[in-house]
């Protein structure tokens, strides 16, 4: 062990004169007849060495001044100057060989008694409780000594690989670990290495660049292990029902079609992200899928009057069959109506109401999906709003033939067939033409 530059104080007479000026020499030797001081005062003495090289007048000085220190409580002590620093307060001056063996322990590397340099010793009068440990002392030099710095050391299986900053280390690793986690799942993960850190007191030409430090994390091999749950969607199915009390052409939803939901739980594991094994944890039904029903109808087209309705005065009949439908709105209604509309099921048939050439037959602006069929003498009737239609332009229907279904298109609040009869141009109510 290298030892201090300082092993003994030399006291001038001057010196301690200064600072036990006071002192009454008989006085304080008659105090040694005290067993008890004279065994504290011989220890202090043989401690600190403090007779080595004195004149017999500095003999009696220090004597006397060691005395006073011990009857009073005070002790000699010794500050250190360490790097430009005054660090601490030491009992001995071997006291600062101890912290700085207890500095070389600490530090990681085998160059670590160079960076520790040589102190400068002053002898100094003070209290016990004002005397620094040697571990404190060791604190102190670590701190003022530039070639020492905290830092990280990366431990891979079992070989240490590198040493860096500590707070960047721990973030490098926590981030690699979580990479690969699926947004979502349930997620762990552990390096597939064995991979440790050392934190503690290293010599600053040992630590990495941080960069270093990075290729060396990106390079480790993450595990990682996700419980992922799947929600699968599952489509219903439609089921037809045929009548043959409805014409060909009609359609109506009788039972509303819902997808279900199945959901899978899945254990997924993956290495740095590629997929290694997949195992199904369980799979069950969340919502049960319900099959839509409608009815179709699969009677004759050609509905006779007498099989519909009564024919009106006008020969024209209902384009509705009586008792599927109900009034909506008639003619005029304070808002300018110019039809009437007949509130249905979505699907139920629609009849000419006489026969006729269909003039017109498609998307017609609010009037949604409509019908116009020309019935000579400058008649006309337009049917609006359906889902369906049944008919083209230029075809001849008869009276009573399915022509469409109703529906809510176009510029409509609910299934209802918007019917409208139309002579020379003008619209008129049609309530007297269908018998209503």
């Amino acid at each position: 062990m290298r030892t201090s530059n300082v092993t003994k104080c030399n006291f001038s007479k001057r010196s301690v004169a200064v600072i036990f000026a006071n002192l009454d020499l008989e006085t304080l030797i008659s105090k040694i007849k005290n067993n008890a001081l004279l065994v504290k005062t011989f220890k202090f003495i043989k401690t600190n060495r403090l007779f080595v090289g004195l004149t017999s007048a500095g003999f009696a000085l220090v004597l006397a001044a060691v005395i006073t220190v011990v009857a009073t409580g005070l002790t000699l002590g010794f500050t250190i100057d360490y790097s430009g620093e005054r660090i601490a307060t030491v009992q001995k001056v071997s006291d600062f060989d101890k912290a700085r063996d207890l500095v070389i322990k600490s530090v990681s590397g085998n160059e670590a008694d160079k960076s520790i340099t040589t102190p400068k010793f002053a002898l100094t009068l003070t209290v016990s409780n004002k005397i620094d440990t040697v571990a404190k002392v060791a604190d102190a030099i670590i701190a003022n000594t530039s070639d020492i710095v905290k830092g990280s050391a990366l431990i891979i299986n079992g070989e240490k690989v590198l040493c860096t900053e500590a707070e960047g280390l721990s973030q490098m690793l926590e981030a690699k670990r979580t990479a690969f986690y699926i947004e979502g799942a349930e997620n762990s993960a552990s390096f597939v290495e064995s991979v440790e850190i050392e934190n503690g007191y290293y010599l600053r030409k040992d630590i990495e660049d941080v960069s270093n430090a990075q290729a060396f994390v990106d390079a480790l091999q993450v595990k990682t292990v996700s419980t992922v749950v799947t929600n699968i969607s599952v489509p219903h199915k439609t089921k037809k029902i045929s009548t043959s009390k409805q014409p060909v052409g009609y359609y109506e939803v009788t039972v509303e079609g819902q997808s279900g939901v199945n959901r899978k739980t899945e254990s997924v594991e993956s290495v740095n992200g590629v997929e290694t094994s997949r195992v199904e944890l369980s799979y069950e039904v969340v919502t049960n899928v319900i099959d839509e029903v409608v009815t179709v109808g699969v009677a004759s087209n050609k509905l006779t009057a007498a099989q519909n309705a009564a024919v009106s005065s006008a020969g024209f009949i209902c384009p509705l069959q009586k008792g599927s439908f109900k009034i909506s709105a008639y003619y005029g209604d304070g808002r300018n109506h110019k039809g009437m509309d007949l509130a249905a099921n979505r699907g139920v048939s629609i009849f000419a109401v006489a026969k006729g050439t269909v003039v017109s037959s498609g998307w017609d602006g609010n009037y949604g999906y409509s019908i116009v069929i020309d019935h000579g003498n400058g008649i006309k009737t337009r049917y609006a709003h359906a889902s369906a239609l049944y008919v083209a332009k230029g075809a001849t229907v008869s009276q009573g033939e399915v022509i469409a279904a109703v529906g809510s298109t176009g510029y409509s609040t609910g299934n209802h067939l918007h019917i409208e009869v139309i002579v020379n141009g003008n619209r008129v109510n049609p309530a007297p033409y269908i018998g209503l």
